[in-house]
């Protein structure tokens, strides 16, 4: 009997592709997303397909949990909600087999599933040749958009980090117990390599670009 894993963070939706995968002769196990070491877990079931989901609680990201699994020879069928095509062209970089939005409704959901698990193409090469495409062209326009910020200084992306959270010259001297002047110099910096004449412009530039979010994301990883 096949075995088809669901990761999937809406209950109702689980349980009813695990009632409609049994009475097809499908063994469905649900792992919950907040699993400890959740890869290990889906991989420790022995699944034949993984329904996957990529909005995984505020901590994971499904994207990072589909590596694993591919590099373990699973396929992985993305479900998702997101608005995101970018996401879902990720997913398809990273060696999932397709991907089947939630808003289709749960019957078409239900067939790309079975698709997928008896091995039939469940995305279209030109359509997956398409966002790929799309999926560099974005990640090549936000390098251009960060490559002003890969010039700061850990002390330059601290400040400006600092500014968006709306402290002042004198909070971050006092936090760093350095000198008032010391901080606008550091100050400067920013607005110079942003090219930018006020520190309103540099925080508009930070949140516009996604540079922060991107810079917050790979300090945690490190």
């Amino acid at each position: 009997m096949p075995t088809v894993v669901i990761v999937e963070d809406h209950t109702l939706l689980a349980e009813t592709l695990q009632t409609a995968l049994h009475r097809r002769a499908i063994e469905a196990v649900i792992v919950p997303c907040d699993t400890p070491e959740l890869a290990e877990r889906i991989l420790a079931a022995g699944p034949d397909l993984v329904l996957l989901d990529l909005d995984l609680g505020a901590e994971l990201d499904g994207n990072d949990v589909l590596v694993p699994l591919v590099a373990a020879g699973v396929r992985v069928l993305v479900v998702t909600g997101t608005a995101d095509p970018m996401r879902i062209a990720t997913a398809l970089e990273r060696g999932a087999v397709g991907f089947e939005r939630k808003e289709s409704g749960f019957e078409p959901l239900l067939a790309r599933a079975c698709d997928a698990l008896d091995g039939r193409p469940v995305i279209d090469d030109q359509e997956r040749r398409r966002m790929l495409r799309e999926l560099a062209q974005v990640r090549a326009e936000q390098e251009r958009a960060f490559e002003p910020f890969e010039r700061l200084t850990d002390r330059e992306r601290e400040v400006l980090e600092a500014l968006v959270e709306g402290r002042s010259v004198r909070d971050m001297a006092d936090d760093w117990v350095v000198s008032d002047a010391t901080v606008r110099t550091h100050v400067r910096g920013v607005l110079c390599k942003l090219d930018t004449s006020s520190q309103l412009g540099a925080v508009a530039a930070a949140l516009r670009s996604g540079w922060l979010h991107r810079d917050r994301r790979t300090r945690s990883r490190t």
